[in-house]
């Protein structure tokens, strides 16, 4: 019988094939690899979070067995540029779409990382136009951690200051007050919301104790500032309340914040806070030389 060339055996055909899969394995990781990286840039570029392109990460991180094992690599990869996003003192509305769009790849890749929950859901509150984006993110994290407190209180927070809801927010804070280990001012703090919404005391109240609780370094920042704004809140209308009552003793606005204390409405003209002033305006309205915009949560409605 005839005999052609050496044919490869079982064991031979066999390491063919993997190297054959393995060569493949490695062409579709590379090119996948430069497409997400390329792909990179563009999410910051994305306006619409809930619609339109998108980041080619997102939609990895949905379909997390495309990452090839390196799902807490990308993780960690999106994580590092959420933070510098996050890190901004003057975020723009750009900004908080592309936090959208990272702290969400981040807990599709990694579900268990919990502090993008919560500092995502911090930062994005402070947005107006971002606040159902804050609290979507908190509510994802509550669910995977159901018996962290930090969620349901900061879901609350997030409903107190962002939408002006203090019965939302209390809800949220009873619901963190059923949690094992939670603080022990929870369900005062909750009533407290309940009856007294909407007067910057109650929010100083919450603000100060949440910040003897937080420990993380970043998201002590976040509600720093927000305690600053607060605080010209509260200044201002005692301010406004001292200027109506000049107004009615004497028949017109003071000329300056001195006029209010020399007539014994105030003992003294309070500190702004940011290092700025206090000023009146002609018509008696008060303002802070350091604060554009007043936090619409105590305005009356």
């Amino acid at each position: 019988m005839r005999t052609g060339g050496a044919h490869p055996g079982p064991h031979g055909a066999a390491l063919i094939t993997l190297l054959v899969f393995s060569l493949l394995f490695l062409a579709g990781s590379a090119f996948l690899s430069h497409r997400i990286f390329g792909e990179q840039p563009a999410a910051g570029r994305a306006t619409d979070p809930g619609g339109g392109r998108k980041s080619l990460f997102l939609a990895v991180s949905r379909n997390p067995g495309f990452a090839f094992g390196f799902r807490n690599f990308l993780a960690d990869m999106q994580w590092l540029e959420a933070v510098q996003v996050a890190g901004s003192m003057r975020m723009s509305e750009e900004d908080y779409d592309r936090l959208v769009l990272l702290v969400t790849s981040v807990n599709n890749f990694d579900p268990r990382f919990v502090v993008p929950y919560l500092l995502g859901g911090l930062v994005l509150g402070d947005s107006t136009r971002h606040v159902p984006e804050a609290l979507k993110v908190l509510d994802r994290g509550a669910r995977a951690f159901p018996l962290d407190w930090r969620f349901p209180f900061y879901i609350g927070y997030t409903r107190y200051f962002s939408l002006g809801d203090p019965e939302g927010g209390g809800r949220a804070i009873e619901w963190a007050a059923r949690i094992p280990d939670r603080p022990s001012y929870f369900p005062f703090l909750a009533s407290r919301m309940f009856s007294e919404g909407r007067k910057p005391e109650t929010a100083l109240a919450f603000l100060e104790e949440t910040m003897k609780q937080e420990t993380d370094p970043a998201r002590r920042e976040v509600l720093k500032r927000r305690l600053l704004e607060v605080v010209v809140e509260r200044d201002i209308q005692i301010l406004e309340r001292a200027v109506d009552a000049y107004k009615l003793r004497f028949g017109g606005s003071p000329a300056n914040l001195s006029d209010l204390v020399a007539a014994g409405l105030v003992r003294r003209i309070p500190k702004e806070p940011h290092g700025g002033r206090y000023l009146i305006d002609p018509g008696g309205g008060i303002r802070s030389d350091r604060v554009g915009q007043r936090l619409r949560v105590f305005r009356n409605r």
